[in-house]
């Protein structure tokens, strides 16, 4: 059983190899001949995003180098899809659990009406209706807001060094294993923008939020449903 199942990841294994040496050819000459249809390159490039994610997670030093290449002649696109990938690979997503952490530490012991943990219902029912890393982050900043009413302000620096603690962080991410992608073992900082923003939208929805009490209900679900309060 146990030779089948070895036997059987090293066939996937080799799979992936064949594949990912196939696609970096076929990308190198699309690249070769100054190829600037998207279409086209992400046909091929996409390819390798699925063997990064794969088994032996192999590929990205070649899909930055064409990244490198997209910033020839589409700088903004270019950064756009390197920011990405950083989020996709786990780099950056130690922030987003280490939010999570901060947010349930935050409402320990408030229970709901309906016998659920005050933080499962942020889990279950809001946090899965918001799709980008930066506004998951800040939606736990907004509960965590309210739990105990830190403002954003106070809260900012514990979420940063919870984040920077990223033994600690991948030791609980099974706790939260639903959230996205798990961080990778290597964690890139973020830059201060990032910070930033994602201070900006939770004061900016925790605003909104207070400035309409006679909607507040249905504010909240905005805040995570596809008519989010920022805007």
């Amino acid at each position: 059983m146990d030779k089948e199942f070895y036997e059987s990841i090293e066939n996937l294994l080799k799979l992936e190899r064949e594949s990912l040496a196939l696609n970096i050819e076929l990308l190198k000459s699309l690249m070769s001949r100054g190829i600037q249809d998207f279409d086209k390159l992400d046909r091929v490039a996409d390819r390798l995003l699925d063997v990064m994610h794969g088994l032996s997670g192999e590929g990205e030093d070649f899909y930055r180098q064409y990244l490198d290449y997209i910033a020839t002649f589409n700088p903004t696109e270019a950064k756009r899809r390197s920011y990405d990938l950083e989020y996709d690979l786990g780099y950056k997503t130690h922030v987003l659990y280490a939010s999570a952490l901060l947010c349930k530490k935050e409402m320990d012991g408030k229970v709901s009406p309906d016998g659920r943990t005050s933080f499962q219902v942020v889990m279950n029912d809001y946090i899965p209706k918001v799709y980008d890393v930066l506004k998951k982050t800040a939606s736990f900043l907004f509960f965590a807001h309210y739990a105990n009413n830190k403002t954003v302000m106070e809260l900012m620096p514990m979420l940063q060094a919870i984040t920077e603690e990223t033994d600690y962080v991948c030791e609980h991410v099974d706790e939260f294993e639903e959230l996205m992608h798990y961080p990778n073992e290597t964690y890139h900082p973020l830059s201060e923008k990032e910070w930033q923003t994602i201070q900006y939208i939770a004061e900016h929805n925790i605003q909104l939020y207070e400035q309409h009490p006679e909607v507040n209900k249905e504010l909240l679900h905005n805040v995570f449903g596809e008519k989010p309060l920022i805007q």
